[in-house]
């Protein structure tokens, strides 16, 4: 039984310490969900237990504003590119955002050509335009189809981003 929880412990560090940044607590940042891991896998997985790709897709220094009321990112335009190449299936691309190393909600990269429904936090894929922009919706393909609580607006996210200068 000792040897299980010490296992236990093993495990919850080493995935603590995958994906988001300790060393940097008041980030902002959009990993994405490994590969390996299917929208649907990590909408119904604890958000501490999703694997993340080591790097963060969006960070504070890929934002240039973000609207507290809307939801709405501009990006720098390599960030904004990096986006509109994202490998994103009609089933979606899940992420997690995060501030420093807590985890604070998960969420899908999903392309506009998608058909398919999805009751949780959501980011279009850009397919084009100049104006830089994402938003972060609820629900797609619109508020309707989301239930429950958005998470969108937790305090801990809009402290990191206003104190960055990049909360509008």
């Amino acid at each position: 039984m000792r040897r299980l929880a010490g296992w236990c412990v093993v495990i919850c560090a080493v995935l603590g310490l995958c994906g988001c940044s300790v060393e940097h607590p008041n980030d902002f940042a959009i990993y994405l969900a490994s590969e390996d891991v299917t929208t649907i896998e990590a909408m119904a997985t604890d958000i501490e237990y999703i694997s993340l790709e080591p790097e963060a897709e969006i960070n504070l220094n890929d934002i240039v504003s973000y609207s507290e009321e809307w939801h709405e990112i501009i990006l720098t335009k390599a960030a904004y590119t990096r986006l509109q190449k994202l490998r994103v299936p009609v089933t979606g691309r899940p992420f997690v955002v995060c501030t420093g190393n807590e985890r604070i909600y998960a969420g899908a990269f999903w392309t506009p050509i998608s058909s398919l429904m999805f009751d949780g936090v959501t980011i279009w894929q850009p397919l084009g335009g100049d104006d830089q922009m994402i938003r972060i919706e609820f629900g797609y393909p619109s508020a309707g189809y989301a239930s429950g609580d958005d998470p969108r607006s937790d305090p801990r996210l809009m402290d990191a981003l206003r104190q960055a200068g990049k909360l509008k």
